[in-house]
C-alpha cells in the first residue's frame, strides 16, 4: 500500500479522518509532526516558504517510515496544504486524501481559534514539535505517545529563534493567527484583521489544491467533511481510494465513534457568515 497522507485546511475534518483511518490495526498514524516538516526552514516564519534539498526529504521520510514495523502509514498535517512541492518531493509515490470543509464553517472555525489565541500553546507545540500522537480513541489505534525527536541538531538553534520570534508575535504583538501561516502573515493580520487573513488562507489554500491535482494526478482525490460525517458511502469511496477492504457493517461501527455534538456543532450557522461569504467572494 502506498503512504497516505491527510492533508486539508486547518479545522477541514483532517483529525476526523485520522481518527477513521486509525481505527484499522494496520495503520501506523503520524499526526502533525511539525517540526519535522519545517527541517532546514525554521528561518522561516511563514509555511509557505521552505527548502527542498535531498538531504531536507531525505530526513523527513526516513523519520517517518522507519518505525512502520510492516504497518501502513497515514500521516496527517493541515499546514501541508500550503506546501505541495515538499510533500511531493518527500513522497512522490503518496495517495492524497484531500479534506474540504463548508468554507464559511472552516474559515469560522479557524477564526474563532484565533480568538482564543490557540496559536502557539505551550500544549500544540509538544504535540506538535516534540511528540509522536497516534490516534486514541480507538479499539486497535496506535495509543502510545513517545519522543519524536522531529528536530535535527543543525536545526537547533533555527528553531529557538524561531519559537522566540513565535512567542513575541503571540504574547507581545498580538499578531500570531491559529492555523497555516502564510507570506506575510503579520502583516496582513496588522491591516486586514484576524477574519480577512483567514478568509486570504482559505483561497489560498485552492490554489496549492490546484497544484496537488497537477502533480497527484489520480492519486490524489478529494472528500467532504460533511459528507465523511454522514455519508457511510463517503467512508466506503474512502477506503476504496487507498485499497483497504472494509465491509459495511464495520464502517457503521466506526460512525458510532463519531462525536454527534460536535457534528451538530461544526454545521451550525454564525452571525458572520455573510460577512465570510463577501470575503471569499472578493
Amino acid at each position: 500500500m502506498r503512504p497516505v497522507l491527510i492533508v486539508g485546511m486547518a479545522r477541514s475534518g483532517t483529525t476526523l479522518v485520522s481518527h477513521i483511518l486509525g481505527s484499522l490495526p494496520n495503520m501506523h498514524m503520524e499526526v502533525e509532526p511539525h517540526a519535522l516538516w519545517k527541517s532546514g526552514s525554521f528561518n522561516y516564519l511563514s509555511d509557505e516558504e521552505y527548502k527542498i534539498t535531498d538531504k531536507i526529504v531525505s530526513r523527513i521520510r526516513t523519520k517517518l517510515t522507519k518505525d512502520l514495523k510492516g504497518k501502513n502509514l497515514i500521516e496527517k498535517s493541515p499546514v501541508n496544504c500550503l506546501r505541495p512541492e515538499l510533500v511531493h518531493a518527500v513522497f512522490p509515490d503518496a495517495k492524497i486524501i484531500y479534506i474540504e470543509r463548508d468554507p464559511v464553517r472552516c474559515i469560522y472555525s479557524n477564526y474563532s481559534r484565533s480568538l482564543k489565541n490557540d496559536s502557539f500553546k505551550l500544549s500544540i507545540i509538544v504535540k506538535k514539535y516534540f511528540s509522536y500522537t497516534g490516534s486514541k480513541d480507538l479499539s486497535g489505534a496506535i495509543s502510545s505517545r513517545k519522543l519524536f525527536q522531529q528536530i535535527s541538531v543543525s536545526d537547533i538553534p533555527y528553531f529557538i529563534a524561531y519559537t522566540a520570534k513565535m512567542f513575541y508575535l503571540r504574547q507581545v504583538k498580538h499578531l500570531l493567527p491559529f492555523g497555516p501561516k502564510l507570506k506575510n502573515f503579520t502583516a496582513i493580520v496588522k491591516e486586514k484583521g484576524l477574519l480577512y487573513y483567514h478568509a486570504e488562507v482559505y483561497k489560498t489554500s485552492l490554489k496549492y489544491k490546484k497544484i496537488y491535482k497537477d502533480i497527484y494526478g489520480l492519486n490524489m482525490q478529494e472528500f467532504k467533511m460533511e459528507n465523511i460525517m454522514q455519508d457511510t458511502n463517503e467512508i466506503k469511496k474512502m477506503f476504496d481510494f487507498i485499497n483497504v477492504s472494509i465491509n459495511k457493517s464495520m464502517i457503521v461501527e466506526i460512525q458510532k465513534t463519531f462525536d454527534r455534538e460536535r457534528i451538530e456543532s461544526a454545521t451550525k450557522n454564525q452571525s458572520i457568515d455573510e460577512k465570510i461569504r463577501e470575503l471569499i467572494s472578493l
